[in-house]
């Protein structure tokens, strides 16, 4: 049983509930932030914003990418990217 449940949970299944889950906690963090004006709300709906870009992302590029070395290659690359990114907008928002 335990094996049956892991392959309902495999990678597909996951990468579509985290796009899913953070498209809704998107929209609510929005309408949080417009409510309550808070800048610890608007750094977790840009970290939101940024988990659900990257899985975007990495979609895109999964289904029209072919070749399985560029394929990692380009998944790293975005990865790191976003990690980069993830970076420079904390450092601009404790400096701020």
């Amino acid at each position: 049983m335990f094996k049956n449940l892991l392959t309902f949970f495999d990678k597909g299944f996951l990468h579509w509930i985290t796009q899913r889950m953070s498209a809704c906690l998107l929209i609510v963090s929005i309408f949080s932030i417009s409510l309550f004006d808070s800048l610890v709300l608007g750094f977790v709906g840009l970290l939101i914003l940024l988990v659900h870009a990257e899985a975007g992302i990495h979609t895109l590029f999964s289904d029209y990418m072919h070749d399985q070395n560029s394929k990692l290659m380009v998944n790293v690359s975005i990865d790191l990217l976003l990690i980069g990114l993830t970076k420079t907008l904390f450092l601009i928002l404790i400096c701020v």
